[in-house]
């Protein structure tokens, strides 16, 4: 199968050990957007203490206010922060989270034959980098042997899955 300006690719079944890892990467991320919920309510509630006073004018003086709170205005301003901080994290939630949901019932990834085009040795972390063909992933990490039996201009497979593009390997 191949599509116009995209490498030879074909799809394949997830392997036990490439499920459990999708299912632990969806499972810190829902952990992760459940603080996210918790720290942006907590946040909701405290600023919107701030937007609960009002000013008041005195009646002795024409120029004279005073400033009293409002709970009219704190739990306007709660619901307003409240529907924004959700939408946001619902919308986050949406385009990432679901995709690797999607993947799991699926249970497809995708293999994709791709060229080396550069390899990069990074003294500083001593890691092997080869640089890819791919518009799903430009680089990844490899081990030594390979980084030594591998040239520039050698094809090799990677495998990711097929909706968030989550790397699984090479060979």
């Amino acid at each position: 199968m191949s599509l116009p300006g995209r490498n030879d690719y074909y799809l394949e079944a997830l392997t036990p050990s490439e499920l459990a890892f999708l299912q632990k990467k969806a499972g810190k991320q829902v952990r992760t957007y459940r603080l996210l919920v918790r720290i942006l309510l907590i946040g909701a509630v405290c600023i919107s203490f701030a937007g609960g006073w009002k000013n008041v004018r005195s009646d002795k003086w024409p120029f004279n206010t005073v400033t009293v709170f409002s709970w009219e205005n704190y739990f306007i301003t709660l619901l307003i922060l409240c529907v924004l901080f959700l939408f946001a994290v619902r919308f986050s939630r949406r385009t990432e989270l679901s995709k690797i949901i999607k993947d799991m019932k699926q249970r497809v990834k995708v293999v994709e034959r791709v060229m080396i085009e550069k390899k990069t040795f990074l003294p500083h972390n001593n890691t092997f980098h080869f640089y890819l063909n791919s518009a799903t992933r430009l680089s990844i990490q490899v081990e030594e042997q390979d980084f030594m039996i591998l040239n520039e201009g050698d094809e090799i497979n990677i495998e990711y899955s097929r909706n968030a593009g989550v790397y699984f390997g090479y060979f």
